[in-house]
């Protein structure tokens, strides 16, 4: 073990213990004269004096000198070379972060209690030099105090923890622990987590590395083999009977125990009251679907929740929902006047047999236009029939400023002569002669933008085969560059055009729909095609019965879901409103101007009240992200073992061999201790030296 200075230069202050010995060597007696009026009485004395030529008080000398030479080797600044980091004589002070699991799962049983015990006793063990930081962590992590070593500070951040609604995420608190230990100078780190292990918090592919020589410790406060029931999920199935809809809710029951589960009750609610309740029996480690009768749906919004008998985790036994009347989208079909009978069959088909959202279908002949038909409809589908003229085609372009949606749909009858030239800007370009493929069995679409909503819905593989289908003639349309292109034939010709005019949207569609110049209506492609045809054109939006804890809402397009037209509902635009939490905290915000987002943090039911009357104009519910209610356990040693070196030995040793001398030098402190005998060995000197002073007057 080698000792080295980090300032060797001070060691020319060795040149001062030439200061004792001089003291030593010439001091001399001192001769005091004394007036006296007659000394013929006295007898002389003879006084002899004498320069000391030698050292008569060694001990003294010694202890001086010594305190000069230590001294300065203290300023020197001493260090061990191959001293342990942490070893006896240097620094104990700790950096200690105290990361607390406050997940939903820690609700289970007693683990909250649990688990703040074991957090004082980490925070009662702190010594006086130790500095603390408390981090809470779920789904994120929160530093509630900064470091400190005030016990008092840390236990009331303690106890003001409350349990969050989010789910387990060990990679948060251990990112943050590995910023604050790494910034710390204090000789020791130590990292603690106090937690249940869960395993769907731990994702092997984080990086996260421990300061070197940090030491992890793991409290774990789960019960061994735990058991949960939860609600995970929910369908609302909507029918349509007689004029009334009736609503269906399927619930779906997660049983996460080694046991089986019989006869548990679970009940549906409706704006606080129940309207129906049954038994359910779950497999060990298994789930189950419950059925309740269907309802009549009323005329308003209605909340409701499904309910399971209590457990011990209660949290994950309730999945709430917000349930509004459903919007269905008006749709006007118009035909030639020359028209056959079943011209429009297949679009009327298609359309009927819609429920999500259902469709209100009419069909007439353009020439039976009527200017108020626009205000009751939500698209107009010119099927086969000319753009129409005068007071009705001024309306209809009126109809598109707006917002409403058209679909033009080219057959026979719709040559140029069809589209009047001051309604030629609404297509993609000129519209030419018909283009025959019956000699190559027919065409296919080749090029489809499967980002627009239109086609959105097949993007995935195996979710709709347009290949199938077969074109044998369609329009041909000059591309002329003012509408966005959404499907080609394999010729390369415009299938399907885009053009935007005003708030409203105008589809061209060149290959008619009735069976004649293409098998499309034949095709499975063609109802979920044409259904996402009418929702994009009536730019419609369902209105989302639940969202899950953490996730942030953009309110005005909230508020603008479910309504057909896309307006942001009754409320307008520029009008203040009040959110009031679950817990009943309120805050104000304005829809319209500025996006406004809210985050979802609380379980429960989120109110929307108008600010001028404060009466409630609508809910949000929300709900737990279920996948917390998975209770399997995770391995502690495989945390440890990724975020943690090889050993608290090997650290070490890791650890002295990559610090630079100054950063060796300042967790050992030698120096202090030198200081300390340096004032030591004076008061000693001092002690001596009065005594000795006495016996020699």
């Amino acid at each position: 073990m080698g000792i080295s200075l980090l300032a060797p230069l001070f060691l020319a202050g060795l040149a001062a213990l030439a200061i004792p010995v001089i003291i030593h060597l010439t001091q001399k007696t001192k001769k005091e004269a004394i007036p006296f009026p007659s000394l013929m009485f006295l007898r002389r004395v003879p006084y002899k004096t004498a320069r000391r030529q030698r050292i008569r008080h060694w001990l003294l000398f010694l202890l001086r000198s010594s305190a000069i030479v230590i001294l300065v080797v203290a300023f020197a600044r001493p260090l061990l070379e191959n001293a342990a980091v942490g070893g006896i004589g240097l620094e104990t002070a700790r950096e200690v972060v105290l990361m607390v699991d406050r997940s939903y799962s820690m609700g289970y049983g007693d683990r909250w209690s649990r688990a703040l015990d074991a957090a004082h006793g980490v925070i009662d063990g702190l010594g006086p030099e130790d500095r603390a930081t408390l981090v809470l962590f779920s789904d994120h992590a929160t530093a509630v105090s900064d470091a400190m070593g005030d016990g008092a500070a840390l236990r009331a951040a303690l106890d003001a923890a409350e349990l969050s609604n989010g789910t387990t995420r060990y990679a948060t608190p251990l990112q943050l622990a590995e910023q604050i230990l790494a910034e710390s100078q204090l000789p020791n780190r130590e990292a603690i987590l106090v937690t249940d292990f869960q395993k769907v918090g731990w994702q092997q592919e984080a990086e996260i590395q421990l300061p070197t020589g940090t030491e992890l410790q793991l409290i774990d406060v789960a019960e061994p083999d735990p058991a949960n029931i939860a609600v995970t999920n929910l369908t609302l199935d909507r029918i349509y009977r007689d004029g009334r809809e009736l609503v269906a809710v399927l619930a779906r029951v997660a049983n996460q125990g080694e046991d089986s589960l019989k006869n548990a009750q679970i009940g549906l609610l409706l704006d606080g009251d129940q309207v129906g309740s049954q038994g359910v029996s779950v497999d060990a480690n298994g789930s189950a679907t419950v059925r309740f009768p269907s309802f009549a749906m009323p005329r308003r919004e209605v909340r409701g929740s499904v309910q399971l008998a209590a457990d011990a985790l209660p949290l994950d036994n309730v999945f709430r929902f917000v349930l509004s009347p459903g919007q269905s989208i008006s749709v006007l079909i118009l035909e030639h006047a020359n028209a056959g009978r079943d011209e429009s069959l297949y679009l009327h088909r298609a359309l009927s047999i819609g429920s999500e959202p259902p469709h209100t279908v009419t069909v007439k002949p353009i020439s039976a236009l009527r200017p108020s038909d626009l205000d009751a409809n939500s698209v107009v589908i010119l099927n086969d029939a000319p753009f129409p003229t005068g007071t009705s085609g001024t309306r209809l372009r009126r109809f598109l400023n707006d917002g409403g949606g058209v679909m033009a749909v080219l057959g026979p009858r719709s040559g140029p002569s069809s589209w009047p030239q001051d309604a030629a800007d609404l297509l993609p370009g000129a519209i030419g002669v018909p283009v025959d493929r019956l000699g190559d069995r027919g065409g296919t679409l080749s090029i489809m933008d499967y980002k627009h909503p239109v086609f959105d819905v097949f993007s995935a593989p195996r979710s709709g085969d347009f290949s199938q289908a077969r074109y044998f003639r369609y329009r041909r349309i000059q591309d002329e560059g003012r509408s966005a292109v959404l499907a080609r034939f394999d010729d390369g010709n415009i299938a399907l055009a885009e053009t935007r005019v005003g708030r409203g949207k105008m589809l061209v569609w060149a290959s008619g729909l009735s069976n004649s110049w293409n098998d499309l209506p034949l095709q499975p492609v063609f109802l979920p095609t044409l259904h996402q045809v009418v929702r994009h054109l009536a730019r419609y939006a369902p209105r989302e019965s639940w969202f899950i804890a953490g996730q942030v809402l953009d309110l005005s397009q909230y508020l603008a879901q479910g309504v057909v037209d896309g307006t942001v509902s009754v409320l307008g635009t520029g009008v203040d409103i009040i959110i009031e939490s679950p817990a009943g905290e309120r805050e104000v915000r304005q829809i319209g101007s500025t996006t406004e987002y809210l985050t979802l943090a609380e379980q429960g039911f989120y109110e929307i009240r108008h600010a001028g009357d404060n009466d409630v104009v609508g809910a949000i519910a929300v709900n737990l992200d279920v996948t917390e209610s998975n209770l399997s356990r995770l391995d502690a040693e495989e945390l440890a073992s990724s975020v943690t070196y090889r050993g608290a030995g090997q650290a070490a040793a890791d650890l002295a061999a990559t610090l630079t001398p100054t950063e060796k030098e300042r967790r050992q402190a030698l120096w202090w201790y030198l200081l300390i005998s340096v004032l030591a060995i004076l008061v000693a000197e001092s002690a001596i030296s009065n005594r000795v002073s006495r016996r020699n007057p």
